[in-house]
């Protein structure tokens, strides 16, 4: 099934004639085309029209019309209103679903007085559709991966006493686009020693010393989608303390992975993690939830936390992503992607996560 056959078939499903996207994400996941601007309408009877302006037109003709798309650039130049007003009179369309999770008011105010047809919101529906990761997305957040682990494969060689967070968060950028992201997947995180109990540090100009933990968590994009990995090595030596706390997260992704399957709710797949945290005398170090579903965006549904519901199904990427922070200290996190796939459960993470000293 096509990508214009499912929210065709989701608007059918909402009683909606049409919908009209103005908004990144969901513009291009219908469109299947990275960095598009424009405005699309798409019918329950699968026809799609977009309209972009001459920065676009070359490249979504090519890309986008073999899908089965109008591609059109309109008169004015750019997308207004009565672009999407004139698929509603030739489509005689009545009720029209709108974006109202990102459509700003302004916009609104301009679209409710130039369409000649009723606005409904959408809500979450484009959100339920992209939980369920088709073939071609799942290469390519595989794809950013394993550009990520080239990169960070090679960083760990340069990491040594005396270079600065910022530094290193730099080179392992630099890396992701050399080897073919085209970008990051979120602001790089890399913090050291009593910063890596951050659990969403921010880089600066701190020497790494030895006897740090370092903290790296980043993604690589490909082709619009983005992957999610962190690691926590220590530079030199580590404490008896260091590898207990390092030991026992390792330990709680493994239950996390276990209990994520077809089926498994949300929460529980949490629990089983926190656990293994909560049984070693640091519960109270674990804030945040275990992991997410990623694609166009770094952070989508479902997801697994303390109280979550989600009903995990075929299709599926979460991120397991346990950690524990002790302020002024230290901290340890360890992250990988799981996918629910036709056949069973495949962690699309390659790099190994045993302690790494470097």
């Amino acid at each position: 099934m096509s990508r214009l056959e499912k929210i065709a078939a989701m608007l059918r499903e909402n009683q909606l004639d049409a919908v009209v996207l103005t908004h990144g994400d969901n513009l291009v996941y219908a469109t299947a085309m990275p960095g598009i601007e424009g405005v699309a309408v798409i019918t329950a009877d699968s026809e799609g029209w977009l309209f972009t302006d001459s920065r676009y037109i070359e490249d979504a003709t090519a890309r986008v019309a073999p899908q089965g798309w109008h591609v059109i650039m309109p008169e004015t130049g750019y997308p207004t209103p009565a672009c999407a007003e004139q698929v509603v009179r030739d489509k005689g369309v009545k009720l029209m679903g709108f974006e109202d999770r990102a459509m700003t008011y302004d916009e609104y105010q301009k679209y409710l007085p130039a369409l000649s047809c009723a606005l409904k919101p959408v809500g979450n529906a484009f959100e339920l559709l992209r939980e369920i990761k088709e073939q071609e997305e799942v290469d390519c957040i595989e794809k950013a991966q394993r550009i990520a682990e080239k990169a960070l494969d090679e960083l760990y060689g340069l990491i040594k006493p005396g270079v600065t967070e910022m530094e290193m968060a730099g080179e392992l950028e630099y890396r992701m686009r050399r080897y073919g992201s085209g970008g990051v997947s979120f602001p790089t995180i890399f913090v050291s020693g009593p910063k890596s109990a951050l659990p969403h540090g921010v880089p600066g100009d701190r020497v790494v010393q030895k006897g740090d933990f370092i903290v790296i968590d980043f993604g690589a994009t490909y082709n619009g989608y983005r992957s999610d990995m962190t690691r926590t090595v220590a530079v030199g030596e580590a404490t008896d303390e260091m590898r207990k706390v390092y030991a026992t997260v390792l330990e709680a992704q493994l239950r996390g992975i276990e209990a994520f399957e077809v089926g498994a709710v949300g929460k529980d797949v949490h629990n089983a993690a926190a656990a293994v945290i909560e049984k070693a005398g640091y519960g109270q170090y674990f804030g945040h939830g275990l992991g997410h579903s990623l694609g166009l965006l770094i952070h989508e549904n479902p997801r697994a936390s303390r109280t979550s519901e989600a009903q995990f199904k075929v299709g599926n990427i979460i991120t397991m992503e346990p950690g524990i922070y002790l302020p002024g200290r230290f901290g340890v996190r360890i992250e990988d992607m799981l996918y629910l796939s036709p056949s069973g459960k495949v962690n699309l993470t390659k790099m190994p996560k045993e302690l790494l000293i470097l």
